[in-house]
């Protein structure tokens, strides 16, 4: 009777064991490409030839939340309407960027000549990860014939492998608003910033808050936190993309951390309370 009492519970122990096993957060690549021909009106003489392309670092299913995964679709194809990727992809691929008619169809091509000049969206993505944290980083580059120069972006989704979630920055600050008072500190102080203090526009200099970011991302290795604007929002075009970086050992003495931050970084990375 002992001997049995004792392999169940060995046996409830293992099967403890095995619920709270870490997931293998693996990703597939997803890539497509399409060219499309279309024209403003029948009579126009300068039609337009565009080609639309990704090329994707794409999670596995079953390691996002449905929630986490539409963030993901809505940073990558500005559409969360279907839990789909492949159909929300091809959405994409067929949709027209170069004109403000959207009752237009666009012919398909099969390829686009190298003697005529084009315009592009191209999209993709990368993942990489530590044993906490999983974050895609998105990069998109688009171009319009005629334009002076092209325009990119980059944004960032964080996941926690653990549960699926997304991980926001409401989730490590417990007062967003302070966080802005943060970022133009870190500005202004910081000499790893110094390249972003030195671009700013003149209505951002030594002001006392900056603008809610518009992306971050977790550097876990570094325990800083990046936060990071679009193009033309702080700084001008030639700059790039400003991002501030914030050491967590630093941001504590000016925000609250959470006590899922605290978890997250570990009781040396801030400043006790």
């Amino acid at each position: 009777m002992k001997k049995l009492t004792f392999c169940l519970a060995l046996a409830a122990l293992l099967v403890a064991g095995c619920s709270h096993e870490k997931k293998e957060f693996t990703t597939r690549q997803l890539e497509g490409q399409m060219c499309l021909y279309y024209q403003d009106a029948p009579d126009d003489p300068w039609p337009i030839y565009e080609k639309n392309s990704y090329s994707l670092a794409w999670p596995a299913d079953g390691l996002l939340s449905d929630h986490a995964l539409r963030e993901l679709m809505m940073l990558c194809f500005s559409d969360s309407s279907s839990s789909d990727v492949d159909a929300v992809a091809q959405r994409w691929l067929k949709r027209i960027w170069f004109t403000d008619d959207e009752t237009l169809t666009p012919q398909v091509l099969d390829t686009i000549s190298d003697t005529i000049e084009y315009s592009y969206v191209h999209l993709e993505s990368s993942c990489t990860q530590d044993s906490l944290l999983a974050v895609f980083t998105v990069k998109t580059e688009s171009y319009g014939t005629g334009a002076a120069h092209g325009l990119y972006s980059c944004n960032s989704l964080t996941v926690d492998k653990q549960t699926g979630a997304v991980v926001h920055l409401a989730d490590l600050v417990a007062d967003t608003n302070m966080l802005c008072e943060a970022v133009a500190r870190a500005i202004q102080d910081l000499e790893v910033n110094k390249d972003v203090r030195e671009c700013l526009f003149d209505e951002y200099v030594n002001v006392e808050r900056m603008p809610m970011p518009t992306d971050y991302f977790i550097d876990s290795a570094r325990n800083t936190i990046v936060v990071s604007y679009g193009l033309y929002h702080i700084t001008p075009y030639a700059c790039g993309i400003p991002s501030v970086v914030m050491p967590i050992y630093w941001l504590s003495k000016h925000v609250q951390l959470t006590p899922y931050a605290k978890r997250l970084f570990g009781p040396d990375s801030y400043l006790p309370e």
